[in-house]
């Protein structure tokens, strides 16, 4: 049997789960409590992955024996758990909510990893520093996070319902449940594989950025050493002293030679050390 509330007050299940647990709801981002009448009740935050800017949305099940009851406002749920055969075992159908809640979640996160792809090839391959890349990185960062944090709690809600410590729920749908457990566990490393092949974009990128900037600094400072020298030839004949070359007919002529010969030595010099 089972019953939908399309409704966020969990103040319907009251009658199921007792006082003290309700209290504990508001505190709890998810719970995945065995009652004393050998029923469980679960509440999570389910997550559109496919849908960043939607937000989660509280959702609340009461699962024995005899019935599965649904509290929540989730559309994609309630039109889940509407498609079920009421025959089902209330377990058998808790566990196909959970199986079709992440059915097109892997193909979801592959597009994330081609994003991420295409990101880093843009990124390496442009020859100017990308605008904004930086926050877009922290970005893709921040909702894989949130993925995360969303895989985490399913996790410990299947792995509790895994255990089946009471022996209460049937073989097949136990079953299931271990085939959730790695599922969702699949889908938690992919996530975190996801988060390190933003981190490693983004050092590679930083490293692009530091080089380019290295070799700017290393003309500034070839052009610096190639003038050097001019520098001490213009202050060498700037002095307020009588030297014979002021008064020779060539002298002009010979600062202009001595000055490029100097900078064709130092630019020799240094294109043979290959500091450029």
């Amino acid at each position: 049997m089972m019953t939908i509330f399309k409704s966020g007050n969990p103040e319907a299940l009251k009658p199921y789960i007792g006082e003290e647990l309700q209290k504990r709801i508001h505190s709890a981002r998810h719970i995945c409590a065995l009652l004393p009448d050998n029923a469980y009740y679960l509440t999570f935050f389910w997550r559109d992955v496919k849908n960043s800017k939607k937000n989660e949305e509280r959702q609340h099940l009461y699962c024995s024996q005899e019935r599965l009851i649904y509290l929540g406002e989730s559309v994609r749920c309630i039109s889940i758990l509407k498609e079920m055969p009421q025959e089902w075992d209330p377990f058998y159908q808790l566990s196909e909510l959970f199986f079709q809640l992440t059915s097109e979640d892997l193909d979801t996160l592959q597009r994330f990893e081609n994003s991420i792809s295409e990101l880093e090839t843009g990124l390496l391959e442009t020859q100017k520093p990308v605008e904004g890349a930086v926050s877009r990185i922290v970005e893709m960062r921040r909702e894989l996070l949130k993925i995360k944090r969303y895989y985490e709690q399913l996790q410990t809600i299947i792995d509790r319902l895994a255990e089946n410590e009471n022996g209460i729920i049937p073989k097949e749908s136990s079953h299931r449940f271990d085939v959730l457990s790695k599922r969702i566990e699949s889908l938690k490393k992919f996530v975190l594989d996801l988060r390190e092949f933003l981190t490693q974009t983004r050092e590679a990128y930083q490293s692009k950025i530091d080089i380019e900037q290295n070799q700017i600094m290393k003309v500034f400072t070839v052009l610096t050493a190639v003038f050097l020298p001019l520098t001490l030839i213009v202050g060498w004949f700037g002095m307020n002293v009588k030297m014979p070359e002021y008064s020779w007919n060539y002298g002009y002529l010979y600062v202009i030679v001595l000055s490029i010969t100097v900078c064709g030595i130092c630019g020799w010099i240094f294109k043979k050390k290959k500091w450029f």
